[in-house]
């Protein structure tokens, strides 16, 4: 099973003065853990890829006013993974040394250096080296902090998450990052949708992925307690390995005229299709 998504955004702008180069960058779903078939591109945009995550790109000149189109419609068909709690997911220490550094880096929304790390209720658990038991003892300790689970307009991030005990997914996927990279664990953000199946729903979701020695990378999806499961029912749309806060998309313009504009967004419509 999968989905056929379509999307309609558009562009509102008016410059105070001449024709301006208009830049925009959008996230197009990636061909990871997924098969992807662009059925209607966007006009006058090009797909290009960096790393695993690939994009749109507009850049032309335009009028001094006016509303650009941006529909397109794609075809997801989401590869199902799923990895057993009965597996060897191996030792932490058996992971190279040089790959654990990669994803160390401290960024905003995973802070590597913080009095997170001073917590007495760390002690008993954190330095396990078996993989599979170090994620199992991750999920009631996070689950601990962050006590009054609620959906947020905003990504507030690892401390006000704790201070408040509030968050969402995002939260929960914070947190658990931050975790799991100063435990050397390499580990990234993957964000998209999880879609309800009956009538199908997109609901914007954030969730993990860990890298086992033996297995590879393994979901991780504290939000929804989904340990190991790959689903039809996710949906990627970019990949933040080693950038934090990667935007879904961005907007410039190359003149320095002053230019004032709205991107008109609304959740895509899903719908389901057969995989054959």
């Amino acid at each position: 099973m999968g989905w056929q998504i379509e999307h309609q955004e558009r562009l509102l702008y008016r410059a105070k003065s001449g024709s301006p180069v208009l830049i925009i960058k959008f996230f197009n779903y990636p061909d990871y853990l997924q098969q992807i078939k662009i059925i209607q591109q966007p006009n006058y945009t090009k797909l290009k890829k960096k790393g695993l995550n690939s994009y749109f790109l507009f850049h032309r000149k335009v009028r001094t006013s006016g509303l650009i189109s941006f529909d397109r419609i794609i075809q997801v068909l989401p590869h199902k993974r799923d990895v057993s709690l009965q597996d060897d997911w191996g030792k932490i220490s058996n992971i190279s040394k040089k790959f654990m550094k990669k994803y160390q880096t401290s960024t905003e929304f995973w802070p590597q250096f913080s009095s997170l790390f001073q917590d007495p209720s760390l002690i008993e658990w954190f330095e396990e080296d078996h993989l599979k038991d170090w994620i199992m003892a991750s999920i009631p300790y996070i689950r601990s902090k962050i006590k009054n689970p609620e959906k947020l307009e905003e990504r507030v991030g690892v401390f006000r998450a704790l201070n408040e005990g509030i968050g969402d997914c995002d939260e929960f996927t914070d947190l658990f990052l931050t975790l799991a990279r100063r435990r050397g664990i390499p580990s990234r953000r993957l964000t998209g949708y999880h879609v309800q199946n009956t009538p199908p729903t997109p609901i914007p979701h954030a969730w993990a992925e860990i890298y086992s020695p033996i297995i590879g990378w393994i979901t991780i999806d504290l939000a929804l307690l989904n340990i190991g499961k790959h689903t039809d029912n996710y949906v990627i749309l970019k990949i933040e390995e080693f950038h934090s806060n990667l935007a879904d998309y961005s907007i410039s313009f190359t003149n320095k005229t002053q230019v004032n504009f709205e991107w008109i967004r609304k959740t895509p419509d899903f719908i389901k299709v057969n995989s054959d």
